[in-house]
């Protein structure tokens, strides 16, 4: 069991796991704008409001996908280009391997986005003078959406064969469906990437089933790839 989730572990060792975290608080924070001032005067209420807009706002466009897959989403491509992949898979064997990585790019992606957020409601709870907490079932709606990240890093890292292509893919994937969303297929709401963060009508079993086929794409690519390689 401890082989299986080493890659877990070695998490609360990885840099761009706490930074991404940081960078997810100090980015939604920076959102606010010049509503930052209205936080001191303002009711709890109204204060939940400006941070729904916050956490499902355009601001999330390019930020979310990046930070979802900075953590470890490139991990399985950057063991493979080293040589590393080959060591781990003979001291825990093809099965534990894939499971301990797409453990490890899940948790990273949950983790890092779940302690920006609160890191953020902190900030905003300080700045007002009493505690605020950003709606349960939104925060649950971006910890959804940032895994399906992090999982279409992985895959993109390993169907490229380049460890840029987990960062890069997927916020150019995000940003080009926004666009023709809004172009050529107004009414086509679920092509919104701000839509998944809503928590709100098709958005969560959307939302699900992406996470769900993404996973499956990722754990078959990579023991297809690791089986390849080793």
């Amino acid at each position: 069991m401890k082989a299986i989730f080493s890659d877990s572990i070695r998490l609360w060792r990885n840099k761009w796991f706490y930074l991404s975290g940081v960078f997810t608080a100090f980015l939604l924070w920076l959102d606010l704008g010049a509503d930052v001032n209205l936080l001191r005067y303002s009711e709890k209420e109204e204060i939940v409001r400006l941070m729904t807009e916050i956490l499902s706002g355009k601001g999330n466009l390019l930020s979310l996908p990046l930070l979802s897959v900075l953590p470890c989403s490139a991990s399985v491509c950057k063991e493979m280009s080293t040589g590393a992949a080959r060591y781990a898979v003979f001291y825990c064997g093809y099965g534990r391997y894939v499971l301990s990585k797409i453990t490890a790019i899940l948790l990273s992606a949950l983790l890092s986005q779940f302690a920006g957020v609160m890191l953020f409601g902190g900030i905003i709870s300080w700045a007002a003078g009493f505690p605020v907490l950003a709606p349960a079932p939104l925060v649950a709606q971006r910890l959804l959406v940032a895994s399906c990240f992090a999982m279409s890093g992985n895959i993109s890292a390993l169907l490229t064969k380049d460890i840029v292509s987990a960062y890069a893919i997927p916020v150019v994937f995000v940003f080009a469906l926004s666009m023709f969303r809004w172009r050529f297929f107004f009414d086509a709401t679920y092509m919104d990437p701000m839509m998944w963060l809503s928590a709100e009508g098709i958005a969560i079993p959307f939302s699900i089933l992406s996470f769900l086929l993404l996973t499956a794409i990722s754990l078959l690519l990579t023991t297809w790839e690791v089986r390849n390689y080793v």
